[in-house]
């Protein structure tokens, strides 16, 4: 079984590097490192009211055969705010669910799963120009507003090679560029589509280091990472 699945996988990884396409794989999150899992700690570097730190958790794990990275980003509060799971494929990361947990004026979380339209997450291969934009799209409604239709879409687009210095080292990590859009059509107040830009910055062997959404009007989200820590050391620092 495992021969039948290695060996479609290898021709395609050769094909690929025979077709000018260079391979990014390794500054992607390193899925299979993190069966066990770990907590991503990004310092706050936006504009916008919010925690000093805010937590996400990835953990590498095994659906039918395929490799998958389930991640769960915390409130403040350190309750789930939002879960995914993305599907880890021979030519990048596909989005294959993702579900919103807001809290109500008594603090129950109730779980609102979004429809997935477009799902290229990131790409593993880059075209010699590297000018191909890979986004994902999602369509939800929330339990006070069923009738409004909420849609985000974020594109990415490959930049340039950097370097950065993160966790007392400096890595080799790309940069791209971000574009989106979170549009929420609602029959009784029309419809609104603000858009938003921004970077990324993906070090190797670390995933995701550091990230800005510029809002408009001189807002934004933004974060770098910090810490990485065990999910247990995480859970203990939460009872305490």
């Amino acid at each position: 079984m495992y021969l039948r699945l290695f060996i479609p996988c290898l021709l395609f990884v050769l094909l690929c590097s025979c077709d000018g396409r260079r391979d990014i794989r390794n500054y992607y999150f390193p899925a299979r490192e993190l069966t066990d899992g770990l907590v991503y700690a990004y310092e706050n570097t936006g504009t916008l009211p919010g925690p000093d730190l805010e937590y996400w958790y990835y953990l590498g794990v095994d659906v039918d055969t395929a490799l998958h990275l389930s991640v769960t980003r915390y409130n403040d509060d350190l309750s789930p705010a939002q879960q995914s799971r993305e599907e880890i494929r021979n030519d990048g990361v596909y989005l294959r669910t993702l579900s919103l947990l807001p809290t109500d004026s008594t603090g129950i979380a109730t779980e609102v799963k979004t429809e997935v339209i477009y799902d290229r997450a990131f790409p593993f291969y880059l075209d010699e120009e590297a000018t191909t934009p890979f986004g994902y799209r999602i369509k939800f409604s929330m339990p006070d507003a069923p009738d409004a239709v909420n849609y985000v879409s974020m594109d990415r687009r490959f930049v340039r090679d950097t370097t950065i210095s993160v966790l007392n080292k400096t890595y080799d990590a790309l940069l791209f560029s971000l574009a989106g859009e979170v549009s929420l059509r609602d029959p009784e107040d029309g419809d609104i589509s603000p858009q938003f830009s921004g970077y990324e910055i993906y070090a190797k062997g670390l995933g995701l280091v550091e990230f800005k959404r510029e809002l408009g009007s001189g807002a934004s989200l933004g974060g770098r990472l910090v810490e990485r820590v065990p999910m247990a050391e995480f859970a203990e620092g939460v009872r305490e």
